[in-house]
């Protein structure tokens, strides 16, 4: 069952003083994943660098079950702070999630940005793989393996240089909550078919991806830009799952085609 909505003490830090870009990390991950590259973005003051409940700033907050769950506390949030919509960045589990929050409240979003991640629901051998993670989470003294984790996260040339990259890596994911991981993998599992969705999108798009992600193949991403009506598709080049942290100057070049098309000439 969802945890109630509530609104995120965390939620003020990072937000830049002209908030109008939303950023939604992965799972199992947090706002630190965004900052290399909007360090490097034409604005960073319209940057709100969100961390979804049970993560990062937001750890004491209730952590929904369900993908709807995680949209609702965004859309509650994103509405108490403005009455404007937002252009809204999400990675991988952040896709999903403004992908589920353009699906139900499509008036508070002025343009997607979705890095890294895909449209469909898990297949069976997918739910039966974090089922069986879920298990093992629930006994005691159990986590996750951080470094398989991080292997996975990033392209093999990033892992095996071993620098800052995999050494922040590692501290955000070990930071994050056991109770977190399991409602969060709850709600991928359970998560919807968002495929539909897709062709209902009217706002500017641009969808990205790390030409050696691990976790989601590059022709997953590909397709997802044929599906949306009018969208951009952006490889980069030399990064897994997580190009703005392996290439956060060509994640900020994308972040800014978006800007430019949700602004117009």
């Amino acid at each position: 069952m969802d945890a109630k909505p509530a609104s995120a003490p965390g939620a003020e830090a990072g937000i830049g003083d002209d908030p109008r870009i939303v950023y939604l990390h992965g799972y199992p991950l947090d706002h630190r994943i965004w900052e290399p590259s909007v360090a490097r973005s034409e604005d960073p003051s319209r940057a709100w660098l969100l961390d979804l409940p049970g993560y990062g700033r937001s750890q004491g907050l209730p952590v929904p079950d369900t993908l709807r769950g995680f949209s609702d506390w965004v859309h509650r949030t994103l509405v108490e702070r403005s009455s404007d919509p937002f252009v809204v960045v999400g990675h991988s589990f952040g896709g999903y999630v403004a992908l589920e929050l353009y699906r139900d409240h499509p008036d508070v979003v002025r343009g997607l940005l979705l890095a890294d991640t895909r449209s469909e629901a898990d297949s069976e051998e997918a739910r039966a793989k974090r089922a069986a993670t879920i298990d093992r989470l629930r006994k005691p003294g159990q986590g996750l393996d951080v470094d398989a984790a991080v292997r996975t996260l990033v392209a093999p040339p990033t892992w095996s240089a071993q620098g800052a990259v995999v050494d922040l890596l590692r501290m955000v994911v070990a930071s994050v909550p056991v109770p977190t991981l399991i409602a969060t993998l709850t709600a991928i599992a359970d998560r919807p078919d968002l495929t539909p969705t897709l062709a209902t999108v009217t706002v500017p798009t641009v969808v990205v991806w790390g030409e050696e992600d691990q976790l989601i193949p590059p022709a997953e991403s590909r397709g997802m830009v044929a599906r949306t009506p009018g969208a951009v598709g952006v490889g980069i080049p030399a990064a897994g799952h997580l190009p703005s942290l392996e290439a956060p100057g060509a994640f900020a070049d994308a972040t800014r085609e978006l800007l430019r098309r949700v602004d117009g000439p």
